[in-house]
């Protein structure tokens, strides 16, 4: 037995759109160069949120040149969604939001 599934271009199956409900908590990665020591800088951003998760590194890349932090936050619009990820994005060693 095989199931099909036809998805529209968003992924989805019935072709609707993804709504975020806001309230909403989202899980961000940070990675960042290893020798930048943004972990500080990261920690201070993030004190003007509500941050149920808080920064973890959680691991080195296989070459040591990059580092991973994990976080969890409640954000209330999408606006400041944006505006979360562009001031993590402008935090020195900052390499990539995911």
């Amino acid at each position: 037995m095989s199931i099909r599934v036809n998805h529209s271009e968003n992924g989805h199956p019935d072709g609707a759109p993804q709504q975020v409900e806001y309230p909403a908590i989202f899980h961000f990665r940070v990675i960042t160069e290893a020798s930048s020591a943004a972990e500080p800088e990261l920690t201070v951003v993030l004190a003007a949120y509500r941050v149920i998760e808080p920064l973890a590194a959680s691991r080195a890349s296989s070459s040591g040149r990059y580092c991973a932090y994990s976080v969890s936050i409640e954000l209330q619009t999408p606006d400041e969604l944006r505006t979360l990820d562009a001031a993590l994005k402008r935090v020195p060693g900052v390499r990539m939001v995911l």
